[in-house]
């Protein structure tokens, strides 16, 4: 049985800079989160973003939220932003 093609994870400037200012405790569970999205761009704790189609976001530790797109048709996972909950607006994504 052919194994399914992967995702390629690409992240957003924005979030580079939001994922280099988390603490490690919350950085290392980001990166093991972002990472195992190219094999499973939708786990079942995503969640699709109300109006947005394509976009989602993935809890975080409880307080923190990753927020992502997928472009289904390039296999690929554009992380938007990494942060908390009260600061994500995901209205500007």
């Amino acid at each position: 049985m052919p194994k399914p093609m992967n995702y390629r994870v690409e992240i957003s400037l924005e979030a580079r800079k939001e994922i280099k200012a988390l603490s490690g405790r919350v950085r290392s569970p980001a990166l093991k989160i972002i990472n195992s999205l190219s094999e499973n761009p939708l786990p079942a704790e995503a969640k699709e973003l109300r109006g947005k189609k394509g976009f989602y976001r993935v809890w975080l530790m409880g307080k923190w939220r990753i927020a992502y797109r997928i472009v289904e048709d390039e296999k690929l996972v554009e992380i938007l932003r990494v942060r908390r909950k009260e600061d994500i607006d995901y209205d500007s994504l």
